[in-house]
C-alpha cells in the first residue's frame, strides 16, 4: 500500500504528516475518593508492598479472619469487610509484620527411580547443592498455606512414552480454591506459537507478580511420575502436595519501626486512595504514624477512640495523642453490636471505617462536572449506623460539650421526629480551633480534594514554556472553581466582594524564568452543627 505522506520530510519534495495534536485533553475525576488505605494485621497478603482488596476478592486476599477473643488486632479485618459492604469500592492494604516473619520457598523434587511420586518440601532458600524440579515462591504469604499441583501430558516417540517438559502448574488455597494456573515449559529455549518465551518462569512473570518460579537444571517429568499422563478414566494425573505451610508470621507484637516501615510503604504505593482508616487500632504509635501519613499525602484520616471507654476516659485517650490537624477525625462509639462476620458474639467495634465507607458511597454520586456532594458530611439522621443488635453501653449527656471540645465525634442514639437512630452525631476534625472552618470534616474533605486536583494539574503543566504553563493553569483553575461553586462547595464571601473564589497564577517575581506561583482563596460552605430555637408567646 502506498501512502501520500511521510513522517519526516528531508530535502525531497513531498508531504510530511505531523503527529496528531490533541487539544481535548483535560481533567476527569477518578474513583480514588471511593478507596481507603489501611495498615493492619492480616492472615493473608503481601508483606513487601500494599495490595488492593475489593468485595469480590476479600476472602481470597485477606482470608477468613480470626476471633477477637484470640487477638484485638483482628478487629481491622471486620472493619475492611464492613467498609467494602457499605460503600467503599476497594481498600489498599499494607499488612503489618515484624522482622520475625519468614517467607520460605516450596521445593518440588523428582526422586530417582524406582520412586515415582514427586516430593514437596519447604526451604528458606532454593537448594544449590541438590537437584530439584521446581521452586515456587508465593508472595501473598498465606498463614494457612497453599497446595501445589503439577501435571505433564504423555508424549510418545515411536510408540514409547518419553519425558515431557511441558507442564501445568496450579496453586490452590487450603480449601482447594484455584489461585493461579500456569502452562509453560521447563525448557529455557521453548517458544509458543507467537514466538514468545514459553519458559515457565517467563509465563508466570507475565501473568502475575505474586508468584516466583525457578526451574532446576534439565528438569523434566518422566513417564513413571505421578504427575505424568492420564489415569484410566482419562483424567489428567496431577502430583498434589499436602497443604504447604511456607510462611511463618512470627511475632504480632509490633513496634515503632514496624509501623514506620508500613507507613512508608503505604505512602509510596502506586495505588491511590483518598482516605486512611485506623482499623480500630488502639496503638498510639500506629495512630501517630497514620496521622503523619495523612499530612504527608493530603488525605483524611478517620480513627477510633475505644468505644468501651467512658466519656472522661475517651477524652483522656485522645489527649495523649495531642493531634492538632484537620486531616484527623476521631469517632467514639460506645456501642455493642453483632459481628458482621459472625465470628464473635456482640462486640464493641469502631466506626471510623464505616464512616469512610459511607463517604465513598456518597462520592460515587457526582454532578455533571464530576463533583460529589462532599459538602454534606456523613453525620446526622440521613446516615444512620445500620448494624444489628446495637446496645449502647455509655450514655453521655452533660459530657457531650466536653467531647466536642476534645474534638471527638460520638456515635450514639439520637431521637428524631420519626423515631430514634444510632448516628454520627457530630462532624468535627481534630483541629484545635473553635472558630476556623478547619474544624469541619466537610471542609477538610472538600479542601483536600481541591488541593489534590490543583497539584496534579500543576504537575502536568511542568516542563512547558512559562507562558503556556501560566495560561493552561489559569484556564484550569477558572473552570475548577466555577464548577465548585456550581456544586455548592464554595459560596460568596463578603471579604472577596461577593465572589466565592479568587486566584493568581503568575511567574515568580524573583525567578520568573523557571518558577510559577499559584495561590487561591476559597469560601467553603459550612455545616450547621448548632441551632438556637426561641419561641415567643404573643398576646
Amino acid at each position: 500500500m502506498s501512502t501520500a505522506f511521510t513522517r519526516q520530510l528531508a530535502s525531497q519534495s513531498g508531504v510530511q504528516l505531523n503527529p496528531l495534536r490533541d487539544m481535548t485533553d483535560g481533567y476527569a475525576p477518578d474513583n480514588s475518593d471511593q478507596v481507603f488505605g489501611i495498615i493492619m494485621r492480616a492472615t493473608r497478603g503481601r508483606i513487601d508492598k500494599p495490595f488492593r482488596v475489593n468485595r469480590g476478592n476479600f476472602q481470597k486476599k485477606l482470608g477468613r479472619g480470626e476471633s477477637l477473643r484470640a487477638s484485638a488486632l483482628n478487629e481491622a479485618h471486620i472493619h475492611v469487610y464492613e467498609a467494602l459492604q457499605k460503600g467503599a469500592a476497594s481498600a489498599v492494604v499494607q499488612r503489618l509484620t515484624t522482622s520475625t516473619a519468614v517467607l520460605s520457598t516450596i521445593i518440588v523434587t523428582q526422586p530417582e527411580l524406582p520412586a515415582t511420586d514427586l516430593q514437596f518440601a519447604v526451604a528458606v532458600d532454593v537448594p544449590v547443592d541438590k537437584p530439584f524440579l521446581l521452586s515456587v515462591k508465593h508472595l501473598e504469604c498465606y498463614n494457612d498455606g497453599i497446595v501445589v499441583e503439577l501435571h505433564a501430558d504423555a508424549v510418545t516417540e515411536n510408540g514409547t512414552p518419553v519425558a515431557n517438559r511441558q507442564v501445568t502448574l496450579r496453586l490452590r488455597d487450603k480449601d482447594r480454591n484455584t489461585l493461579y494456573e500456569f502452562v509453560g515449559s521447563l525448557n529455557p529455549d521453548a517458544l509458543d506459537d507467537y514466538q514468545q518465551s514459553a519458559y515457565l518462569p517467563d509465563v508466570v512473570e507475565r501473568t502475575t507478580d505474586n508468584v516466583e518460579v525457578l526451574v532446576g537444571s534439565g528438569a523434566q517429568i518422566v513417564p513413571t511420575s505421578n504427575a505424568y499422563g492420564r489415569d484410566t478414566n482419562g483424567r489428567a494425573k496431577f502430583a498434589i502436595s499436602p497443604v504447604m505451610t511456607y510462611f511463618a508470621e512470627g511475632s504480632t507484637t509490633y513496634g515503632v519501626p514496624d509501623f514506620a516501615r508500613a507507613r512508608d510503604l503505604l505512602q509510596k504505593t502506586e495505588h491511590d486512595y483518598a482516605y486512611i482508616v485506623s482499623g480500630g487500632s488502639h496503638a498510639l504509635a500506629l495512630l501517630s504514624a497514620l496521622a503523619q501519613l495523612a499530612y504527608d499525602t493530603n488525605r483524611q484520616f478517620a480513627w477510633d477512640v475505644p468505644g468501651m471507654l467512658s466519656p472522661g476516659a475517651a477524652i483522656a485517650f485522645i489527649a495523649q495523642l495531642n493531634f492538632d490537624s484537620h486531616y484527623c477525625q476521631a469517632f467514639w462509639a460506645p456501642l455493642k453490636s453483632d459481628d458482621p462476620l459472625g465470628l464473635n458474639g456482640k462486640v464493641v467495634l469502631g466506626t471510623s471505617a464505616y464512616n469512610v465507607a459511607r463517604r465513598c458511597l456518597r462520592n460515587a454520586q457526582t454532578d455533571a462536572n464530576g463533583f460529589a456532594p462532599k459538602n454534606y458530611p456523613i453525620a446526622g439522621k440521613n446516615w444512620p449506623l445500620d448494624r444489628t443488635g446495637i446496645v449502647q453501653i455509655h450514655t453521655p449527656d452533660d459530657d457531650l460539650s466536653d467531647l466536642a471540645d476534645a474534638k471527638i465525634n460520638p456515635v450514639i442514639y439520637v431521637k428524631y421526629n420519626g423515631g430514634g437512630k444510632y448516628v454520627f452525631s457530630d462532624s468535627l476534625t481534630c483541629a484545635k480551633t473553635a472558630v476556623s472552618m478547619k474544624k469541619l470534616i466537610s471542609v477538610a474533605d472538600m479542601s483536600s480534594s481541591i488541593d489534590d486536583w490543583v497539584t496534579r494539574f500543576a504537575k502536568e503543566a511542568l516542563q512547558l514554556p512559562m507562558e503556556v504553563s501560566v495560561k493552561k493553569t489559569d484556564a484550569f483553575l477558572k473552570k475548577l472553581f466555577k464548577d465548585a461553586k456550581t456544586a455548592k462547595w464554595i459560596v460568596p464571601s463578603t471579604e472577596m466582594d461577593g465572589e466565592a473564589f479568587q486566584y493568581v497564577v503568575q511567574p515568580n517575581a524573583l525567578r520568573p524564568a523557571d518558577r510559577m506561583d499559584v495561590s487561591y482563596s476559597l469560601k467553603y460552605d459550612g455545616t450547621n452543627r448548632q441551632t438556637f430555637v426561641t419561641q415567643t408567646l404573643s398576646r
